[in-house]
Protein backbone atom coordinates (compact mmCIF):
# COMPACT_ATOMS: atom_id res chain seq x y z
CA UNK A 1 0.00 0.00 0.00
CA UNK A 2 1.29 3.48 -0.89
CA UNK A 3 2.63 5.68 1.86
CA UNK A 4 -0.05 7.99 3.26
CA UNK A 5 0.84 11.62 2.64
CA UNK A 6 -0.07 14.23 5.22
CA UNK A 7 -1.15 17.58 3.78
CA UNK A 8 -1.04 20.29 6.43
CA UNK A 9 -0.55 23.41 4.32
CA UNK A 10 -3.99 23.96 2.78
CA UNK A 11 -4.50 27.73 3.23
CA UNK A 12 -7.15 29.38 5.38
CA UNK A 13 -10.80 29.43 4.40
CA UNK A 14 -11.46 32.15 1.84
CA UNK A 15 -15.04 32.88 2.91
CA UNK A 16 -14.09 33.13 6.58
CA UNK A 17 -10.99 35.23 5.85
CA UNK A 18 -13.13 37.82 4.04
CA UNK A 19 -15.58 37.90 6.95
CA UNK A 20 -12.83 38.20 9.56
CA UNK A 21 -11.76 41.53 8.06
CA UNK A 22 -15.26 42.86 7.39
CA UNK A 23 -16.84 41.91 10.71
CA UNK A 24 -13.70 42.73 12.69
CA UNK A 25 -13.81 46.21 11.14
CA UNK A 26 -17.47 46.71 12.11
CA UNK A 27 -16.72 45.75 15.72
CA UNK A 28 -15.12 47.78 18.46
CA UNK A 29 -11.86 46.60 20.00
CA UNK A 30 -8.88 44.53 18.88
CA UNK A 31 -9.66 41.38 16.89
CA UNK A 32 -6.92 38.82 16.27
CA UNK A 33 -7.01 36.01 13.70
CA UNK A 34 -4.54 33.35 12.62
CA UNK A 35 -4.72 31.25 9.48
CA UNK A 36 -5.79 34.22 7.33
CA UNK A 37 -5.75 33.44 3.60
CA UNK A 38 -3.09 35.67 2.02
CA UNK A 39 -4.59 35.50 -1.48
CA UNK A 40 -5.23 38.46 -3.76
CA UNK A 41 -8.97 38.44 -3.05
CA UNK A 42 -8.67 38.50 0.74
CA UNK A 43 -5.77 40.96 0.71
CA UNK A 44 -7.92 43.31 -1.39
CA UNK A 45 -10.63 43.17 1.28
CA UNK A 46 -8.00 43.95 3.92
CA UNK A 47 -6.69 46.93 1.90
CA UNK A 48 -10.21 48.27 1.39
CA UNK A 49 -10.89 48.49 5.12
CA UNK A 50 -7.53 50.15 5.62
CA UNK A 51 -8.72 52.72 3.05
CA UNK A 52 -11.87 53.08 5.15
CA UNK A 53 -9.76 54.14 8.12
CA UNK A 54 -9.45 50.83 10.01
CA UNK A 55 -6.08 49.98 11.57
CA UNK A 56 -5.14 46.49 10.32
CA UNK A 57 -1.75 44.81 10.66
CA UNK A 58 -0.75 41.54 9.04
CA UNK A 59 2.26 39.37 9.85
CA UNK A 60 2.19 36.32 7.61
CA UNK A 61 -1.16 34.64 8.16
CA UNK A 62 -1.84 36.50 11.43
CA UNK A 63 -4.05 39.58 11.32
CA UNK A 64 -4.79 42.18 14.00
CA UNK A 65 -7.71 44.58 13.51
CA UNK A 66 -8.02 47.62 15.80
CA UNK A 67 -11.35 49.25 15.07
CA UNK A 68 -13.68 51.85 16.53
CA UNK A 69 -16.63 50.11 14.95
CA UNK A 70 -19.03 51.39 12.29
CA UNK A 71 -18.79 54.94 13.63
CA UNK A 72 -15.04 54.90 12.99
CA UNK A 73 -15.32 54.18 9.26
CA UNK A 74 -14.17 57.02 7.03
CA UNK A 75 -15.19 57.96 3.49
CA UNK A 76 -12.36 56.76 1.22
CA UNK A 77 -10.48 59.13 -1.06
CA UNK A 78 -10.30 56.57 -3.90
CA UNK A 79 -12.48 53.98 -5.58
CA UNK A 80 -12.40 50.68 -3.68
CA UNK A 81 -11.14 47.77 -5.80
CA UNK A 82 -12.08 44.19 -4.80
CA UNK A 83 -10.10 42.64 -7.66
CA UNK A 84 -11.70 39.32 -8.61
CA UNK A 85 -13.86 38.76 -5.54
CA UNK A 86 -17.63 38.37 -5.82
CA UNK A 87 -17.78 37.70 -2.08
CA UNK A 88 -15.78 40.83 -1.38
CA UNK A 89 -17.86 43.23 -3.46
CA UNK A 90 -21.25 41.94 -2.28
CA UNK A 91 -20.42 41.72 1.42
CA UNK A 92 -18.58 45.03 1.54
CA UNK A 93 -21.46 46.72 -0.29
CA UNK A 94 -23.79 45.41 2.39
CA UNK A 95 -21.55 46.52 5.23
CA UNK A 96 -21.27 50.04 3.83
CA UNK A 97 -24.94 50.34 2.81
CA UNK A 98 -25.99 50.77 6.43
CA UNK A 99 -23.18 53.16 7.34
CA UNK A 100 -23.03 56.93 6.96
CA UNK A 101 -20.15 56.96 4.47
CA UNK A 102 -20.16 57.05 0.67
CA UNK A 103 -17.98 54.91 -1.57
CA UNK A 104 -17.63 53.34 -5.01
CA UNK A 105 -16.83 49.62 -5.28
CA UNK A 106 -15.42 48.04 -8.42
CA UNK A 107 -13.24 45.12 -9.49
CA UNK A 108 -11.49 43.52 -12.45
CA UNK A 109 -13.02 42.82 -15.86
CA UNK A 110 -14.63 39.61 -14.55
CA UNK A 111 -16.27 41.32 -11.57
CA UNK A 112 -17.63 44.06 -13.82
CA UNK A 113 -19.69 41.41 -15.63
CA UNK A 114 -21.18 39.85 -12.51
CA UNK A 115 -24.81 40.62 -11.54
CA UNK A 116 -25.33 42.85 -8.52
CA UNK A 117 -29.11 43.15 -8.71
CA UNK A 118 -29.47 40.32 -6.22
CA UNK A 119 -28.03 42.56 -3.47
CA UNK A 120 -29.10 45.95 -4.83
CA UNK A 121 -32.78 44.93 -4.72
CA UNK A 122 -33.00 43.98 -1.02
CA UNK A 123 -30.62 46.74 0.10
CA UNK A 124 -32.69 49.33 -1.77
CA UNK A 125 -35.88 47.96 -0.21
CA UNK A 126 -34.23 48.43 3.18
CA UNK A 127 -33.76 52.12 2.33
CA UNK A 128 -30.11 52.01 1.30
CA UNK A 129 -28.87 54.25 -1.50
CA UNK A 130 -27.07 51.67 -3.63
CA UNK A 131 -26.90 51.78 -7.42
CA UNK A 132 -25.06 50.34 -10.41
CA UNK A 133 -25.55 50.93 -14.12
CA UNK A 134 -27.33 47.90 -15.61
CA UNK A 135 -26.88 46.35 -12.15
CA UNK A 136 -23.22 45.68 -12.93
CA UNK A 137 -20.20 47.06 -11.05
CA UNK A 138 -19.05 49.69 -10.25
CA UNK A 139 -21.47 49.98 -7.33
CA UNK A 140 -22.10 53.45 -5.90
CA UNK A 141 -23.08 53.67 -2.23
CA UNK A 142 -24.31 56.89 -0.69
CA UNK A 143 -24.31 56.61 3.07
CA UNK A 144 -27.65 56.17 4.78
CA UNK A 145 -27.60 54.75 8.28
CA UNK A 146 -31.39 55.12 8.67
CA UNK A 147 -32.49 51.82 7.19
CA UNK A 148 -35.89 50.23 7.85
CA UNK A 149 -36.02 48.60 11.25
CA UNK A 150 -37.83 45.25 11.31
CA UNK A 151 -37.11 44.61 7.63
CA UNK A 152 -38.05 41.15 6.33
CA UNK A 153 -36.72 39.66 3.12
CA UNK A 154 -37.62 36.36 1.50
CA UNK A 155 -34.72 35.27 -0.68
CA UNK A 156 -35.83 33.97 -4.10
CA UNK A 157 -32.80 31.65 -4.22
CA UNK A 158 -30.40 30.44 -1.55
CA UNK A 159 -27.38 32.75 -1.53
CA UNK A 160 -24.93 33.24 1.31
CA UNK A 161 -23.69 36.46 -0.29
CA UNK A 162 -27.15 38.03 -0.46
CA UNK A 163 -27.99 36.91 3.06
CA UNK A 164 -24.68 38.28 4.33
CA UNK A 165 -25.07 41.63 2.58
CA UNK A 166 -28.44 42.13 4.30
CA UNK A 167 -27.15 41.06 7.73
CA UNK A 168 -24.07 43.28 7.50
CA UNK A 169 -26.11 46.30 6.43
CA UNK A 170 -28.40 45.71 9.43
CA UNK A 171 -25.38 45.55 11.76
CA UNK A 172 -24.04 48.81 10.34
CA UNK A 173 -27.43 50.55 10.66
CA UNK A 174 -28.18 48.91 14.04
CA UNK A 175 -31.59 47.58 13.02
CA UNK A 176 -33.43 44.27 13.25
CA UNK A 177 -33.98 42.06 10.21
CA UNK A 178 -35.56 38.71 9.38
CA UNK A 179 -34.44 36.72 6.34
CA UNK A 180 -36.19 33.66 4.99
CA UNK A 181 -33.90 31.36 3.03
CA UNK A 182 -35.52 28.79 0.72
CA UNK A 183 -32.85 26.21 1.58
CA UNK A 184 -29.72 25.96 3.67
CA UNK A 185 -26.66 27.84 2.41
CA UNK A 186 -23.36 28.89 3.95
CA UNK A 187 -23.73 30.31 7.45
CA UNK A 188 -20.23 31.70 8.05
CA UNK A 189 -21.60 35.22 8.55
CA UNK A 190 -24.10 34.14 11.19
CA UNK A 191 -21.44 32.17 13.05
CA UNK A 192 -18.92 35.00 13.06
CA UNK A 193 -21.53 37.56 14.06
CA UNK A 194 -22.34 35.37 17.06
CA UNK A 195 -18.62 35.17 17.88
CA UNK A 196 -18.60 38.98 17.97
CA UNK A 197 -21.63 39.12 20.26
CA UNK A 198 -24.53 39.59 17.85
CA UNK A 199 -27.96 38.28 18.82
CA UNK A 200 -28.85 36.10 15.84
CA UNK A 201 -30.93 32.93 15.55
CA UNK A 202 -32.10 30.58 12.79
CA UNK A 203 -35.48 28.85 13.14
CA UNK A 204 -36.34 25.35 11.99
CA UNK A 205 -38.22 26.98 9.10
CA UNK A 206 -35.08 28.69 7.83
CA UNK A 207 -35.85 32.19 9.15
CA UNK A 208 -32.76 34.09 10.30
CA UNK A 209 -33.52 36.78 12.89
CA UNK A 210 -30.99 39.45 13.81
CA UNK A 211 -31.72 41.74 16.75
CA UNK A 212 -30.09 45.13 17.21
CA UNK A 213 -26.50 44.30 18.02
CA UNK A 214 -23.26 46.11 18.72
CA UNK A 215 -20.25 44.00 17.82
CA UNK A 216 -17.27 43.65 20.13
CA UNK A 217 -13.97 41.93 19.40
CA UNK A 218 -13.72 38.47 20.98
CA UNK A 219 -10.95 37.73 23.47
CA UNK A 220 -7.83 35.87 22.37
CA UNK A 221 -6.81 34.72 18.92
CA UNK A 222 -9.40 33.19 16.58
CA UNK A 223 -8.29 30.31 14.32
CA UNK A 224 -9.46 30.38 10.71
CA UNK A 225 -9.78 26.75 9.52
CA UNK A 226 -8.24 25.51 6.28
CA UNK A 227 -10.52 25.92 3.27
CA UNK A 228 -12.42 22.76 2.32
CA UNK A 229 -13.07 24.13 -1.18
CA UNK A 230 -9.31 24.42 -1.69
CA UNK A 231 -8.63 21.06 -0.03
CA UNK A 232 -11.12 19.37 -2.36
CA UNK A 233 -8.84 19.83 -5.36
CA UNK A 234 -6.29 17.59 -3.69
CA UNK A 235 -8.87 15.32 -2.08
CA UNK A 236 -10.13 14.62 -5.60
CA UNK A 237 -6.54 14.22 -6.80
CA UNK A 238 -6.01 11.59 -4.11
CA UNK A 239 -9.18 9.76 -5.19
CA UNK A 240 -8.38 9.99 -8.91
CA UNK A 241 -4.78 8.81 -8.37
CA UNK A 242 -5.82 6.17 -5.78
CA UNK A 243 -3.31 7.73 -3.41
CA UNK A 244 -3.98 7.75 0.38
CA UNK A 245 -3.76 11.19 1.99
CA UNK A 246 -4.66 12.93 5.24
CA UNK A 247 -5.71 16.59 5.18
CA UNK A 248 -5.26 18.45 8.47
CA UNK A 249 -7.38 21.13 10.19
CA UNK A 250 -9.99 21.44 7.43
CA UNK A 251 -13.13 23.51 7.99
CA UNK A 252 -16.11 21.17 8.38
CA UNK A 253 -18.99 23.63 8.44
CA UNK A 254 -22.21 21.72 7.69
CA UNK A 255 -23.05 24.18 4.93
CA UNK A 256 -19.77 23.38 3.14
CA UNK A 257 -19.34 19.60 3.38
CA UNK A 258 -21.87 18.56 0.77
CA UNK A 259 -18.87 17.73 -1.41
CA UNK A 260 -17.86 14.99 1.05
CA UNK A 261 -21.39 13.59 0.88
CA UNK A 262 -21.14 13.51 -2.92
CA UNK A 263 -17.81 11.67 -2.72
CA UNK A 264 -19.31 9.08 -0.38
CA UNK A 265 -22.30 8.64 -2.72
CA UNK A 266 -19.79 7.93 -5.49
CA UNK A 267 -18.20 5.17 -3.42
CA UNK A 268 -15.11 7.03 -2.25
CA UNK A 269 -13.61 5.82 1.02
CA UNK A 270 -13.30 8.89 3.27
CA UNK A 271 -12.94 9.19 7.03
CA UNK A 272 -13.64 12.48 8.84
CA UNK A 273 -12.31 13.13 12.34
CA UNK A 274 -13.79 16.21 14.04
CA UNK A 275 -11.52 17.72 16.68
CA UNK A 276 -12.79 21.27 17.11
CA UNK A 277 -16.25 22.79 17.30
CA UNK A 278 -15.73 26.38 18.35
CA UNK A 279 -17.36 29.09 16.22
CA UNK A 280 -16.49 26.95 13.16
CA UNK A 281 -16.07 23.14 13.24
CA UNK A 282 -12.84 21.71 11.85
CA UNK A 283 -11.02 18.39 11.70
CA UNK A 284 -8.97 15.98 9.60
CA UNK A 285 -10.04 14.22 6.40
CA UNK A 286 -8.48 10.88 5.43
CA UNK A 287 -8.81 9.64 1.85
CA UNK A 288 -8.34 5.88 1.37
CA UNK A 289 -7.99 3.92 -1.87
CA UNK A 290 -11.41 3.18 -3.34
CA UNK A 291 -12.28 0.33 -5.72
CA UNK A 292 -15.90 0.53 -6.87
CA UNK A 293 -16.45 4.21 -7.61
CA UNK A 294 -19.34 5.23 -9.88
CA UNK A 295 -20.84 8.45 -11.15
CA UNK A 296 -24.16 9.67 -9.81
CA UNK A 297 -27.00 12.09 -10.41
CA UNK A 298 -26.27 14.93 -8.01
CA UNK A 299 -29.27 15.65 -5.75
CA UNK A 300 -30.60 19.11 -6.63
CA UNK A 301 -30.95 20.04 -2.96
CA UNK A 302 -27.18 19.67 -2.54
CA UNK A 303 -26.29 22.04 -5.40
CA UNK A 304 -26.15 25.27 -3.30
CA UNK A 305 -23.79 23.50 -0.88
CA UNK A 306 -21.36 22.35 -3.62
CA UNK A 307 -21.68 25.10 -6.23
CA UNK A 308 -17.99 26.08 -6.04
CA UNK A 309 -16.82 22.46 -5.96
CA UNK A 310 -18.54 21.28 -9.14
CA UNK A 311 -15.59 21.98 -11.50
CA UNK A 312 -13.23 19.57 -9.73
CA UNK A 313 -16.00 17.04 -9.05
CA UNK A 314 -16.62 17.07 -12.81
CA UNK A 315 -12.97 16.12 -13.36
CA UNK A 316 -13.28 13.29 -10.85
CA UNK A 317 -16.21 11.99 -12.90
CA UNK A 318 -13.82 11.38 -15.80
CA UNK A 319 -12.17 8.56 -13.82
CA UNK A 320 -15.39 6.68 -12.99
CA UNK A 321 -18.02 4.55 -14.72
CA UNK A 322 -21.43 5.96 -15.51
CA UNK A 323 -22.90 9.41 -16.06
CA UNK A 324 -22.31 12.36 -13.73
CA UNK A 325 -25.54 14.36 -14.00
CA UNK A 326 -25.85 17.92 -12.69
CA UNK A 327 -29.03 20.03 -12.90
CA UNK A 328 -30.23 23.12 -11.03
CA UNK A 329 -26.77 24.68 -11.19
CA UNK A 330 -27.55 27.72 -13.33
CA UNK A 331 -25.69 29.81 -10.71
CA UNK A 332 -22.50 28.46 -12.33
CA UNK A 333 -23.25 30.64 -15.36
CA UNK A 334 -22.57 33.83 -13.36
CA UNK A 335 -19.49 32.94 -11.35
CA UNK A 336 -16.00 34.28 -12.17
CA UNK A 337 -16.79 32.92 -15.63
CA UNK A 338 -19.54 30.83 -17.18
CA UNK A 339 -18.43 27.67 -15.39
CA UNK A 340 -20.90 25.36 -17.12
CA UNK A 341 -19.37 26.38 -20.44
CA UNK A 342 -15.87 26.14 -18.93
CA UNK A 343 -16.39 22.66 -17.47
CA UNK A 344 -17.77 21.39 -20.76
CA UNK A 345 -14.92 22.92 -22.76
CA UNK A 346 -12.37 21.31 -20.44
CA UNK A 347 -14.03 17.88 -20.61
CA UNK A 348 -14.04 18.05 -24.41
CA UNK A 349 -10.43 19.25 -24.50
CA UNK A 350 -9.44 16.14 -22.54
CA UNK A 351 -11.28 13.99 -25.08
CA UNK A 352 -14.33 12.93 -23.08
CA UNK A 353 -18.07 13.12 -23.74
CA UNK A 354 -20.29 15.79 -22.18
CA UNK A 355 -23.78 17.12 -22.87
CA UNK A 356 -24.35 20.74 -21.89
CA UNK A 357 -27.62 22.15 -20.54
CA UNK A 358 -28.73 25.58 -19.38
CA UNK A 359 -28.48 24.54 -15.74
CA UNK A 360 -25.91 21.76 -15.78
CA UNK A 361 -24.28 18.95 -17.74
CA UNK A 362 -23.96 15.18 -18.18
CA UNK A 363 -20.42 13.77 -18.18
CA UNK A 364 -19.88 10.18 -19.28
CA UNK A 365 -16.89 8.33 -17.85
CA UNK A 366 -14.42 6.86 -17.64
CA UNK A 367 -11.86 8.58 -19.85
CA UNK A 368 -9.21 5.94 -20.51
CA UNK A 369 -6.80 7.97 -22.61
CA UNK A 370 -6.72 11.74 -22.22
CA UNK A 371 -5.57 14.23 -24.83
CA UNK A 372 -2.82 16.74 -24.24
CA UNK A 373 -4.69 20.02 -24.33
CA UNK A 374 -4.77 23.79 -24.34
CA UNK A 375 -7.49 25.36 -22.22
CA UNK A 376 -8.57 28.96 -21.67
CA UNK A 377 -9.76 29.25 -18.06
CA UNK A 378 -11.15 32.74 -18.73
CA UNK A 379 -9.24 33.90 -15.65
CA UNK A 380 -11.34 31.60 -13.44
CA UNK A 381 -9.22 30.13 -10.65
CA UNK A 382 -11.37 27.05 -10.06
CA UNK A 383 -11.39 26.10 -13.74
CA UNK A 384 -7.63 26.66 -13.96
CA UNK A 385 -6.94 24.46 -10.92
CA UNK A 386 -9.28 21.76 -12.21
CA UNK A 387 -7.42 21.73 -15.52
CA UNK A 388 -4.02 21.42 -13.85
CA UNK A 389 -5.20 18.63 -11.53
CA UNK A 390 -6.58 16.70 -14.51
CA UNK A 391 -3.42 17.14 -16.57
CA UNK A 392 -1.38 15.82 -13.65
CA UNK A 393 -3.62 12.83 -12.95
CA UNK A 394 -3.87 11.82 -16.62
CA UNK A 395 -0.16 12.61 -17.15
CA UNK A 396 -0.69 14.73 -20.24
CA UNK A 397 0.82 18.01 -21.32
CA UNK A 398 -1.32 21.08 -20.90
CA UNK A 399 -1.30 24.79 -21.50
CA UNK A 400 -3.73 26.58 -19.22
CA UNK A 401 -4.39 30.17 -20.21
CA UNK A 402 -5.33 32.38 -17.26
CA UNK A 403 -3.79 30.17 -14.59
CA UNK A 404 -2.39 33.28 -12.88
CA UNK A 405 -5.92 33.70 -11.50
CA UNK A 406 -5.15 30.88 -9.04
CA UNK A 407 -3.37 33.33 -6.75
CA UNK A 408 -6.73 35.01 -6.07
CA UNK A 409 -7.70 32.09 -3.83
CA UNK A 410 -4.90 29.52 -3.46
CA UNK A 411 -1.40 31.06 -3.63
CA UNK A 412 0.49 27.82 -2.80
CA UNK A 413 -1.58 25.55 -5.07
CA UNK A 414 1.29 24.71 -7.43
CA UNK A 415 3.66 24.01 -4.54
CA UNK A 416 1.31 21.36 -3.14
CA UNK A 417 0.59 19.94 -6.60
CA UNK A 418 4.30 19.54 -7.27
CA UNK A 419 4.87 17.91 -3.87
CA UNK A 420 2.13 15.28 -4.16
CA UNK A 421 2.72 14.50 -7.83
CA UNK A 422 6.32 13.46 -7.07
CA UNK A 423 5.14 10.55 -4.94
Amino acid sequence: MATTQIIDDIPGDKSISHRSIIIGSLATGISQFKGFLCSDDCLNTLKIFQQLGVSIERKGTSVTINSNGVAGLQTPSNILDVGNSGTGIRLIAGALAGSSISAVLTGDHSIQKRPMGRIIDPLSKMGANVSAENQLPPITIKGNSSLKDGFHYKMPIASAQVKSAILLSAISANITVDITQPEECRDHTERMLQLFGASITTSSKGVISLAKSTLKAPEGVTQIPADISSALFFICYAVMANQPMIFKNIGLNQSRIGCLEILKMMGTQIKVDHHSNTYEPMGDITVLPSINRTNITVPVDLIPNIIDELPILAMLALTQEGVFKVRGAEELRVKESDRIDGICRLVRALGANVDEFDDGFDITGPLNLANSFEFDAHFDHRLAMSALISATVFRVNSKVIGEESIKTSFPNFKDILKKISLV
